[in-house]
């Protein structure tokens, strides 16, 4: 199997098992045990806390250890976690607490797979490039990889459609299984390790560079700033903890409908990014990635009408496509800007912009909710993310990038020259 292909099995398996998780863990939290939005923005917290304290860490030791088996490991860790819920919920063991610890393990592994899998597809693609499989050029790699992870995040959500009429044990087995052939991928990679597996610096000097690195950035700086606005307002308030409450309280509806609605948001991103490979690359991705990202701010607000159930489809479909757009530009915009040698840990930093952001969005969503109501709380996403984009667009330079210029910060006293194209050096 060619390297780039093998990474795109592992993308396919991590978020097909994504995708299941995504229509399932909500469901059982709010259809099956009929909790309130309070314990359910809890048991959404407790998925991402554990990435938020770790994303730092990892992101430090995917440079200092060989990416792959940290995939591997940990996609057969998450794979196992999966399928031991599966089987209590198949022997009559749920409960809350069963929900939430669960949680905990699938954050743990994703807070290691994420910087390890993210950062490796720079080197993939680097090394795919002097095999006889021949390369690929970098933002279309990143456009690709988001096309496989929304297809196999579609397909999963489409599956968990059925969990009313298995029951949500059995598929918590199918997603169990997408883990393993994810990590089982991994062994057709490459050895990814990293020059600096021999450092000998403190971890701590080496995480605190990585912040200093994306902090320090005019691009990265808001980039990670729009993460944080994301991972708070609309990933943990209102994707993870409104739109299930929505669905129950304002439809009456269950595992059907928040499948059906998942699905179409991401075929949505799916046809997105579809678009991105097929027109080519985006010269201007800052700004792209502004409109993109106001999609989302009109998408949210508008959760606060009683629309009819018909019309959601049609709303999450166009958020779907600014989302595909914003997510695609936003990965190969944060590859380009960051420094070659420091790549894994600002993915780290920039993930924990929106991993660390989730689990405080989806606690305080939901005492939000619990006290006015899922469509009145609607309003709080679409004026919190307007305002930042706003000021964002205001003080620094989003707008102006473009693809493949790196912006850099010039030493006081000299102006600023034309970034060269790195050489390519073995990983």
């Amino acid at each position: 199997m060619p390297p780039f292909g093998a990474y795109l099995v592992l993308v396919a398996g991590w978020f097909f098992g994504f995708g299941l998780q995504t229509t399932l863990f909500p469901g059982v939290i709010t259809f099956t045990l009929q909790e309130s939005p309070e314990r359910l923005g809890l048991a959404q917290a407790a998925l991402t806390a554990p990435m938020m304290l770790l994303l730092p860490f990892a992101g430090v030791l995917a440079e200092r250890k060989d990416r792959r088996g940290i995939v591997f490991y940990f996609y057969i860790f998450a794979g196992l976690s999966a399928g031991a819920l599966g089987l209590m919920l198949l022997t009559g063991h749920l409960t809350y607490w069963v929900m939430v610890g669960f949680a905990l393990l699938i954050g743990v592994a994703g807070g290691f797979v994420m910087p390890a899998r993210d950062s490796a597809i720079n080197p993939v693609v680097r090394i795919s490039a002097r095999t006889r499989h021949g390369g690929i050029e970098l933002q279309r790699a990143v456009v690709m990889a988001s096309a496989v992870q929304f297809g196999a995040q579609i397909a999963g959500m489409a599956v968990g459609y059925f969990a009313a009429y298995t029951g949500p044990g059995a598929l918590f087995l199918m997603q169990a299984a997408g883990l393993c052939i994810g990590g089982i991928s991994a062994a057709f990679l490459p050895r990814l390790g990293s020059k600096r597996d021999t450092s000998t610096a403190h971890p701590m000097a080496d995480l605190a560079d990585g912040v200093k690195a994306v902090f320090t950035s005019p691009v990265l700086m808001p980039m990670t700033l729009i993460m944080i606005a994301l991972g708070i307002l609309v990933v943990g308030g209102s994707f993870l903890v409104l739109i299930p409450l929505i669905i129950r309280e304002s439809y009456g509806g269950g595992f059907p409908e928040i499948a059906s609605l998942m699905v179409a948001f991401w075929v949505g991103a799916l046809v997105a990014n579809v678009a991105l490979v097929k027109f080519g690359q985006i010269e201007r991705p800052g700004r792209a990635l502004i409109l993109a990202q106001a999609v989302t701010v009109m998408a949210t607000g508008a959760f606060y009408f009683h629309l009819p159930f018909w019309s959601l489809y049609l709303l999450v479909f166009g958020w779907g496509l600014g989302a595909g757009v914003a997510i695609s530009l936003s990965r190969s915009v944060v590859q380009e800007q960051a420094p070659p040698d420091k790549l894994a840990r600002v993915m780290s930093v920039y993930q924990l912009g929106l991993f660390g952001g989730m689990p405080a969005g989806a606690v305080l969503m939901g005492v939000v909710v619990g006290q006015l109501g899922p469509n009145v709380s609607a309003l709080i996403p679409m004026f919190g993310l307007g305002a930042v984009l706003l000021v964002i667009c205001l003080t620094t330079p989003i707008l102006s990038v473009r693809r493949g210029q790196p912006h850099a910060l010039p030493a006081a006293g000299t102006t600023p020259t034309p970034p060269a194209t790195p050489p390519v050096t073995p990983e």
